[in-house]
Parts: C-alpha cells; sequence; structure tokens
C-alpha cells in the first residue's frame, strides 16, 4: 500500500513538472504568441473568457523576458493559458478542458 502511494505521488509529480516546463517554454517565447491569431488587448480577452467561458484568473507569474503568464479557469473545468507581452498585447497560448487542481506533495513531512 505505501509503495503505491509513493507511485502514485512519483506520477503525479512527474505529470506537473510536465506541464510546468511546458508552461515555462510557453512564457519565454517572446513573439511568437503575437504572430498567432487571438491576440488583442488584456481587459477585452479577460472580458471575453468570464462571459464567455465563465473563466477567471487563478495563477499568474512574470518570466525573465517581462512576459506575464496568467491562467484562467472554470468551474465546469475549462482552462485557458493567456501572455501578455511588455506593450500590453495578450494572447491565447493555449486552451483546454478538464482543469484539476493538484494538491501539494508532502515530501519527508515538509510542505513544498
Amino acid at each position: 500500500m505505501f509503495m503505491h502511494s509513493t507511485r502514485t505521488a512519483r506520477t503525479t509529480l512527474g505529470g506537473f513538472m510536465v506541464v510546468l516546463a511546458m508552461l515555462t517554454s510557453i512564457a519565454f517565447a517572446s513573439g511568437t504568441a503575437h504572430a498567432q491569431s487571438g491576440c488583442e488587448a488584456r481587459k477585452s480577452l479577460i472580458e471575453k473568457f468570464d462571459k464567455g467561458y465563465g473563466e477567471s484568473p487563478i495563477a499568474v507569474g512574470l518570466a525573465s523576458t517581462g512576459n506575464l503568464l496568467e491562467v484562467l479557469i472554470s468551474a465546469d473545468g475549462t482552462w485557458t493559458i493567456l501572455i501578455t507581452r511588455p506593450d500590453g498585447m495578450t494572447c491565447i497560448a493555449a486552451a483546454g478542458d478538464h482543469w484539476r487542481m493538484i494538491e501539494k506533495l508532502k515530501v519527508a513531512g515538509k510542505n513544498r
């Protein structure tokens, strides 16, 4: 039983690391997102996702390039990742369904 829970924790942590690496690479891409469709003023996009999908921001991070990465989610499990460049242009980097929050893992009795 202990081995199963350890394996589950490793699998969850491994999946989290893959998602984190993907989000980091998206955040560091400075010009790519702007060239794609789905870019406009941040306020406008936030309002569209709130009214259209019930999504609102739950996480935000600043990349070393100055790009702002935001994760929006809804109660229904839809999610969107937005990248806002220093010039104010906001682009849709990714979107999907089935968003689930992962609890913090406790390692050797410590929270990380």
